[in-house]
């Protein structure tokens, strides 16, 4: 099976699967993580159910920690945003 690609928007550092993503095939649902220059924090959101990295429990912002927030939540998401 083949997953067609997407362009990723230029801030995103990392990008992960949903669950939902995988099933549907869809690579636009992901959890994306990005990089604020001016800090150095780790912001990441959910394309699926829209959650954040700031709504997580997780205190640092460091990008480790970023990284094993979105992969976890990818690996169990299976929201899928309101169509338009």
């Amino acid at each position: 099976m083949t997953t067609p690609t997407t362009t990723w928007p230029e801030d995103v550092i990392a990008r992960y699967l949903t669950d939902v993503g995988k099933a549907l095939t869809d690579p636009t649902m992901t959890v994306d993580l990005s990089k604020d220059p001016g800090t150095g924090d780790i912001s990441g959101v959910c394309r699926g159910c829209e959650t954040t990295f700031d709504d997580s429990s997780y205190i640092s912002r460091d990008l480790d920690t970023g990284r094993h927030w979105a992969q976890s939540h990818a690996e169990t998401c299976r929201a899928m945003p309101k169509p338009a």
